[in-house]
């Protein structure tokens, strides 16, 4: 395994901390949001949440524009998001060895298993941003009216990779409350 372990670009964690906040919005957002459409009489707290969620979502789609620009601009940062050849590789059978005998793997950009997960997560977020950004369009005068039919494919689509994003999200905070009680400097990536 390899030990050396680069820290994290100040831009990259400018756009992780944009990221985390944008996509936590978003994952409650939808817990209580209903459209006018859906719900005539609903109160208005749950439109306003729809609404949020749309301008939002609309500005997620422009911190992960920019993550995947980060992501083409920087190699050590794209190797460790996707792992998957030379000693990153090596590092992902290294961390699962580890955790079998009790150890969590090194933080930083090493690639290896954390940044797998990492890049796993973003391909997920991408998608529901994708997806997202077309029901943007799909929806009349934002929520008031019924969307055309056509909508419900990305609709079904984006409510199926939430399962995924919303797993991310709880094992990313219980992976990295685990890793800050046994060393605190993980939080660097939280430091401008």
């Amino acid at each position: 395994m390899s030990e050396e372990i680069q820290e994290w670009p100040r831009s990259t964690r400018w756009i992780h901390m944009g990221f985390a906040l944008v996509v936590t919005f978003l994952l409650l957002s939808e817990l209580d949001m209903k459209a006018i459409w859906k719900k005539v009489g609903e109160l208005p707290f749950r439109h306003l949440l729809f609404h949020a969620h749309m301008w939002v979502g609309m500005f997620a789609t422009l911190v992960i524009l920019a993550f995947w620009l980060e992501i083409v601009r920087i190699k050590k940062l794209r190797s460790h998001l996707f792992p998957y050849s030379g000693e990153y590789l090596e590092n992902i059978c290294s961390d699962i060895k580890g955790l079998a005998d009790g150890r969590l793997p090194p933080s930083g950009m090493r690639g290896g298993l954390p940044g797998m997960v990492h890049g796993l997560g973003l391909l997920a977020v991408t998608g529901m941003a994708i997806l997202g950004f077309a029901m943007f369009f799909l929806i009349p005068n934002y929520g008031v009216a019924a969307p055309m039919a056509i909508y419900q494919i990305p609709k079904k689509l984006h409510d199926f990779l939430s399962s995924f994003v919303w797993l991310y999200w709880w094992g990313h905070i219980g992976m990295a409350a685990l890793h800050t009680v046994k060393s605190p400097s993980v939080l660097r990536v939280f430091r401008p």
